[in-house]
């Protein structure tokens, strides 16, 4: 079986012709390199003067120019400068029979691709025409490789303005947070107020059934404003310290309860190790990694026919492992090593799958968190069953009060 070069198959294949025009004012020696360049795998066009010659390369654009530089009328050297101000791509072949030293060097400065003499070597014009056609080749191949690197790029810039508008956002949030920390101080004194004198009137009259309920909302209202100061202190000061991993979770899922959906429709279990080893690192990295695989397992709840959420936490000598695990409609196969990938999301009808993390960054910023920690993530998920994520970080020493 014999095997053709990339030259040899650019002669035989018909189905993609180099474009070539040459510009000669000798009919015979035209179409005598017409019959030559059609054998050669050439999409031959031909002009008789410089003049013609430029108005088939406007109107045409061939990557590849032959031409004489005698001629009357247009000269080839002025047909030479006005292609390389049109396109100075083209690779420009000339051929002359004679011709001065300037003349050879004015053509040089035009950086012409090479030279044949005439009478023409047909042997060596096909090593010219082979040079240029690689040259032709590696330039499309160059120029793929930078269009595709430009719509990298573009894909990049979008990417970049997401990510500030969302940084403007985030920015807004925290000065808003500031401000909730504010309004949430101010109302500890009234609520404790309230509490005190719920307390006193069940005392007073313990027949009465709704003070215990207004004091247990009471109480409740302590919890939650505690769990969002808490919150608000951690995300400030964004330094490491002993992480009780149990007590986030149980943070994690008070804020969760402030969704109807949540509150009303989703049973959750909530099995955590007692005695959970500590976790050095800051509280508002684990925070984050919590709640975006929490609301992420919520929202993948949404329209099936069980919801559960089972959180859970387990130890050993060396680490913690905490699963977040849903009974939503799970994660395609195919997904699983693209869903830890920036600017991807899993929300989308189109597969089944809902609960994505909005733009694309939570799976990946989870990711980012746990790993700078020495820890790892890692998901397991059937589809028609649910998605259970599984969290390890590094212990660093068993917890005296659990």
């Amino acid at each position: 079986m014999l095997f053709e070069t990339p030259l040899e198959q650019a002669r035989t294949d018909r189905s993609f012709l180099t474009p070539v025009l040459i510009i000669d004012d000798e009919s015979s020696l035209l179409a005598g390199l017409k019959e030559f360049l059609d054998d050669e795998g050439f999409e031959v066009h031909l002009a008789g003067n410089g003049k013609e010659g430029l108005r088939i390369f406007h109107e045409l654009q061939p990557d590849l120019v032959v031409t004489d530089l005698r001629m009357p009328g247009l000269s080839g050297l002025d047909v030479i400068r006005q292609i390389r101000a049109t396109n100075p791509h083209s690779l420009v072949i000339v051929m002359s029979g004679y011709g001065s030293m300037e003349t050879a060097v004015t053509a040089i400065r035009l950086n012409v691709f090479d030279f044949i003499g005439k009478p023409i070597d047909l042997d060596e014009f096909r090593k010219i025409l082979d040079r240029a056609r690689q040259s032709l080749s590696m330039s499309r191949k160059s120029q793929g490789e930078i269009e595709a690197q430009k719509e990298q790029l573009g894909l990049a810039k979008v990417c970049l303005n997401e990510y500030r508008q969302r940084l403007s956002e985030v920015e807004s949030l925290a000065l808003a947070g500031q401000h909730l920390a504010g309004i949430l101080h101010n109302l500890i004194s009234p609520l404790s107020n309230i509490m005190g004198n719920a307390q006193m009137l069940r005392m007073l009259y313990p027949e009465m059934e709704r003070l215990e309920k207004i004091e247990a909302q009471a109480v409740r209202m302590e919890k939650i404003i505690g769990t969002i100061l808490g919150k608000l202190k951690h995300s400030q000061a964004r330094q490491e310290e002993s992480v009780q991993l149990n007590e986030i979770l149980r943070e994690e899922v008070i804020f969760l309860e402030a969704h109807p959906f949540f509150k009303h429709e989703v049973h959750t279990i909530l099995d955590l190790a007692p005695e959970l080893p500590e976790f050095m690192g800051v509280a508002a990295d684990v925070s984050q990694v919590f709640g975006n695989l929490l609301r992420n397992a919520v929202e993948a709840l949404q329209g099936q026919p069980v919801r559960e959420l089972i959180i859970s936490s387990r130890y050993d000598d060396h680490q913690v492992c905490v699963s977040i695990e849903d009974s939503g409609p799970g994660i395609p196969e195919g997904m699983y090593e693209h869903i830890f990938q920036p600017f991807y999301s899993t929300k989308t009808n189109s597969v089944g799958v809902s609960g994505g993390l909005g733009n694309g960054l939570g799976l990946y910023s989870c990711r980012q968190l746990v790993n700078q920690y020495g820890g790892s993530i890692e998901v397991e998920s059937r589809q028609g069953v649910g998605t259970k994520f599984i969290i390890r970080l590094p212990a660093v020493k068993r917890a005296l009060d659990g």
